[in-house]
C-alpha cells in the first residue's frame, strides 16, 4: 500500500510539472546573482535506522545547477547536528561548483552564500566552541568552518519557508511544494515554427 501511495505521488508530480523546466538565464538574477546554495535536513525521519536526510540545492543566476537528497551516513543526535551535516555537504558542493564556474570564466567574487534554516547550525559554523553537545561530531563535517574562514562560503540564516532545499528532505504540503517548485523551475517556452 505504501509503495502504491508513493507511486501515485510521483505521477501527480509528473502531471503537475510537465510544462516546467530549468531556465538558465544569460543575465545575472537580480535577487541572487552567481552561485547561491540552500541546505536542509530532517531529523531521524528514517523509521528503521533513525538516520536523517540531507538535502541541498546550488543555484546559478537563479537556476538550480546541482542538487542532492541523501540519507546521512550516521545517526545525528540532534536537529542541529543533522542540519550541520547537511550544510557541510552543501559547502563541499559549493566549493566544487565555484571551481566549475571558474573554469568557464565566471569567477565568483566574494564568498558564496549558503542558506541554512537552523539557527543552531549557523551558530555552530560561526562560533566553533567545543563542548559536550558538539564534541562527538565527526571531524569531516567541520569542513564547513574552514570553508567559511577561507571566504569560500558565508552561512546565513533563512526562514524555513524560503529554504528551497526543504523540498529535498521531507514530505511537503501542496502549498509548500508549489512554492519551492515555482522557485526552482520555470514554465517551458513553446517555440513557434
Amino acid at each position: 500500500v505504501r509503495d502504491h501511495v508513493a507511486a501515485c505521488r510521483v505521477f501527480r508530480y509528473l502531471q503537475g510539472t510537465k510544462d516546467l523546466g530549468i531556465l538558465f538565464k544569460y543575465k545575472e538574477d537580480s535577487k541572487h546573482p552567481g552561485l547561491v546554495a540552500y541546505a536542509d535536513s530532517d531529523w531521524g525521519a528514517d523509521t528503521e535506522g533513525r538516520r536523517s536526510t540531507s538535502g541541498y540545492v546550488v543555484m546559478f543566476n537563479g537556476a538550480p545547477v546541482s542538487w542532492q537528497s541523501s540519507m546521512q551516513s550516521i545517526v545525528a543526535l540532534s536537529t542541529c547536528e543533522a542540519e550541520y551535516i547537511a550544510a557541510s555537504d552543501a559547502a563541499r558542493e559549493v566549493y566544487y561548483m565555484r571551481e566549475v564556474a571558474s573554469f568557464i570564466r565566471n569567477l565568483q567574487p566574494g564568498p558564496t552564500v549558503l542558506y541554512e534554516d537552523n539557527q543552531g547550525a549557523v551558530q555552530l559554523v560561526e562560533n566553533p566552541v567545543h563542548h559536550k553537545r558538539t564534541k562527538h561530531i565527526d571531524v569531516k563535517y567541520h569542513y564547513i568552518r574552514a570553508a567559511q574562514e577561507n571566504g569560500v562560503i558565508k552561512v546565513e540564516k533563512i526562514h524555513t519557508d524560503l529554504n528551497h532545499a526543504d523540498i529535498m528532505t521531507k514530505a511537503a504540503t501542496t502549498v509548500t511544494f508549489r512554492r519551492h517548485v515555482d522557485a526552482l523551475m520555470q514554465p517551458m517556452v513553446q517555440s513557434v515554427v
